[in-house]
């Protein structure tokens, strides 16, 4: 370090143990010059400036004069450019080559207009980029975009993040919830990072709503993956941001994701408050559908069956065509109603029920496969969905024949939903192990293995999923 101190700072004796002396103060050794810190930065290069080589137990040992010759330096033209002979290039500013562009926040994105680092793509078999590759790559195009704005927000941006949320609700339906978290992890980080900035009122509204609608899918993703409290918290930050936006389709999905939390957790009555608070909102699109089919088996678990025939009734009579704000996930799909409608039923138990269990299970797998996309978790669901109503008929082989497919489904899509609804038929199975004792013990050490490999999830697992 003190010979290539020494090469870059004209007329510059740095010692070797000065170096050391320098590192460790202000606990001990001695303490640097501005000088110093500038011909070090100058010594790292690649931008490097002096007020990145000092952290707070530094700046506390400053005076307010060296603190703000610090402050200034980080401007073009500030006087610690000019220390060590001129050598130093201004703080901050990037190599040749390149141009510099700061959002709101204070985060630099440096472009090589010249000498830039190629990055290596990852190719499949036939030389042709992998997906993840060029969906990294739009999303950097898409941040550049946002960066670059002449104001914090405009149409543009608005229209390149509602096209995110809409792209990562379609990819929720298809990829693992731990693949689509981390994307919407950084997506929200984004929005978030230009709520902070300055944008008029309209644009703020839509950001809110945007970071809402991200906010809610967290939540989802976070109790798929079996972490209530976690989903809990980004429902609740859903929920300010659905107020703030004047958004009440957000407020239906989110009532919906802590409803379901709530019914996987034994708490009835919470689940069903949560969808009645919810029903006012309910004004376009799937939103009335969603609420009344989780409403039906809410009632069915509380074994209250007139209820359970009246959400029936209006979720048969609610629109199944999405709205303009319900891409993805954030619709409910009629299949989906359509695997509640077989739960609700088959709580109701007696034949009539059980037979409704069967049917709605079934069409509720014929509309996932007719679809143009295969949804694995959904068509999970309601093939375990469909064995279980079998079973409370006694149809131990029809049992069997669903539930094979769905021991194949990788471990990434074994969601809380999934898991629970094939450990639950695992715990009937044994009421019939007298039956056929030979194909039920086969049975439920597929279902065993099954439940064992699920996708990610706490060491203790919680109680309470959005599926």
């Amino acid at each position: 370090m003190a010979q290539r101190y020494n090469t870059v700072v004209p007329d510059a004796r740095l010692a070797d143990n000065r170096v050391s002396e320098y590192e460790s103060w202000p606990f001990g050794g001695t303490r640097p010059s501005l000088r110093y810190l500038a011909g070090l930065a100058a010594t790292y290069g690649h931008g490097c400036t002096p007020v990145q080589l000092v952290d707070v137990d530094d700046l506390e040992q400053l005076d307010q004069t060296e603190r703000g010759l610090l402050t200034v330096s980080r401007v073009q033209g500030g006087p610690l450019d000019r220390v060590a002979g001129g050598v130093i290039p201004p703080p901050g500013r990037p190599e040749p080559g390149h141009y510099r562009h700061e959002d709101a926040a204070g985060h630099a994105m440096h472009i090589g207009a010249g000498r830039i680092r190629r990055r290596i793509v990852s190719s499949d078999a036939r030389g042709l980029p992998i997906r993840e590759e060029i969906v990294v790559a739009a999303e950097e195009s898409a941040q550049f975009r946002r960066w670059s704005a002449a104001t914090n927000v405009d149409d543009d941006v608005i229209e390149q993040m509602e096209a995110d949320v809409a792209d990562v609700a379609q990819r929720y339906l298809v990829d693992p919830p731990v693949a689509v978290f981390a994307r919407l992890l950084s997506t929200r980080d984004d929005v978030f990072a230009l709520i902070a900035g300055r944008q008029s009122p309209r644009h703020g509204m839509d950001l809110y709503k945007i970071g809402g609608q991200l906010c809610a899918l967290l939540a989802h993703a976070s109790a798929d993956l079996g972490h209530p409290h976690a989903a809990n918290s980004h429902a609740r930050t859903a929920l300010h941001c659905a107020d703030n936006a004047g958004y009440a389709p957000l407020r239906v999905y989110t009532r919906w994701v802590q409803s379901n939390i709530a019914y996987w957790a034994g708490r009835y009555d919470d689940a069903a408050q949560l969808v009645d608070t919810a029903m006012d909102d309910a004004t376009d699109g799937t939103a009335v559908l969603r609420l009344t089919s989780q409403r039906a088996r809410i009632r069915a678990a509380q074994g209250d069956t007139p209820r359970v025939a009246a959400a029936l009734d209006l979720a048969s009579a609610a629109s199944t065509e999405p709205g303009a704000g319900e891409p993805g996930v954030l619709a409910f799909a009629t299949g989906k109603a359509a695997y509640y409608a077989s739960e609700a039923h088959r709580e109701l138990g007696g034949t009539a029920y059980l037979d409704a269990a069967v049917s709605w299970a079934r069409t509720a797998v014929d509309e996932f496969f007719a679809g143009p996309v295969l949804h694995p978790q959904l068509i999970a669901a309601a093939r375990i969905d469909l064995a279980r109503a079998h079973l409370a008929r006694g149809e131990i082989d029809a049992v069997a024949e669903h539930i094979e497919p769905v021991i194949r489904t990788g471990s990434d899509q074994r969601t809380v939903p999934v898991t629970r609804r094939m450990s639950s038929l695992g715990t009937v199975l044994d009421a019939y192990s007298a039956i056929a004792p030979g194909r039920i013990a086969g049975l439920r050490d597929s279902i065993a293995d099954f439940c064992s490999d699920p996708a990610i999830g706490p060491a203790v697992p919680d109680r309470g999923a959005a599926g």
